[in-house]
């Protein structure tokens, strides 16, 4: 007989009614009709093909083979009970490794002290940090949690809205001195600017032009993936860039880049903890997302360079 053709019900119940010495009494213990209970051995003697209880009117007993049965039933279900058990409380308080991935510049510099404080606050939890910009495959690269800025895909992941951060155009005031100050989107292309890319050619920033988000061209002088490189080299005077407005609120405040074309700043781009899909999120995962949560908002900044 194939192991997986048995009724595990059909076991438990006749485990209680064993226990119980009633079919009465094993159907109260396990919340069913004794006609359940009655229905689940039958059907268990009639898989095993053997009869492993005698039944009278007024008692049940064991057969020679049901006796022996119900001994390795019983230490079955008893190893499946503490695994449960233990399961239960593995799962009450944070503890395993959490995988986390998130994008390269952003993780550098926001990441450092949310995940000190998260180990410091979970010391049965150790981290694993893949920091990459590319699209990560949760499920398939068995990773717990994914930070993503922008728009959403559409997909079977859940996921948890962390904040938001204005995406700003900035530039020195001696490049807009020696430059002039772009008026609107398309005066960019007389402009030199710094782009977050892989590639100088055919660059476009996302802009909000006539209350709808319009990709427009711009010169690229400069191409480099590094937020915070671009923020250097704005202030630096090599030309206008695009960024979240965390990397440039220090810098603004102490004049070292000015914004530039506010009016045509779309709507903040939003960031979000992802996570596989499943009933129970797993604590470990809970309360990483749960500090995110806590850290991060619209007011995230990155502190300035330091000039010697």
């Amino acid at each position: 007989m194939d192991m997986s053709e048995l009724d595990l019900n059909a076991v438990t119940a006749f485990v209680a009614v064993v226990e119980h010495r009633s079919f009465r009494a094993a159907a109260r213990s396990l919340g069913v009709p004794k006609s359940t209970v009655s229905r689940r051995v039958a059907l268990l003697e009639e898989q095993l093909g053997v009869q492993l209880l005698q039944r009278t009117t007024r008692s049940v007993s064991l057969t020679d083979i049901g006796d022996a049965f119900h001994q390795r039933c019983s230490q079955a279900l008893g190893t499946i009970s503490d695994a449960a058990r233990e399961v239960r409380q593995s799962e009450t308080s944070p503890k395993g490794v959490l995988r986390v991935t998130a994008p390269i510049t952003f993780a550098e510099h926001f990441l450092g002290d949310i995940v000190t404080e998260f180990l410091s606050e979970n010391p049965d939890v150790r981290v694993t940090l893949d920091l990459t910009d590319r699209y990560v495959d949760l499920v398939a690269e068995g990773y717990d949690v994914a930070l993503r800025a922008g728009p959403l895909a559409d997909s079977t992941l859940k996921a948890r809205l962390l904040g938001a951060n204005p995406l700003v155009m900035v530039a020195s005031p001696k490049y807009l001195a020696s430059h002039g100050v772009p008026k609107t989107p398309a005066d960019l292309l007389e402009h030199d600017c710094i782009v977050y890319s892989n590639t100088e050619r055919g660059a476009k920033w996302p802009l909000l032009v006539k209350r709808k988000v319009t990709p427009c061209p711009v010169r690229a002088r400069v191409a480099v993936n590094s937020f915070m490189l671009a923020r250097d080299l704005a202030v630096a005077g090599l030309g206008i860039a695009r960024m979240p407005g965390g990397f440039t609120s220090a810098l603004e405040e102490d004049g070292s880049l000015k914004r530039v074309l506010t009016e045509f700043e779309v709507p903040p781009s939003p960031l979000n903890a992802v996570f596989p899909p499943g009933p129970h999120l797993a604590p470990r995962v809970r309360a990483f997302v749960d500090l995110l949560a806590s850290k991060l908002d619209a007011g995230m900044t990155v502190p300035a360079k330091r000039r010697s």
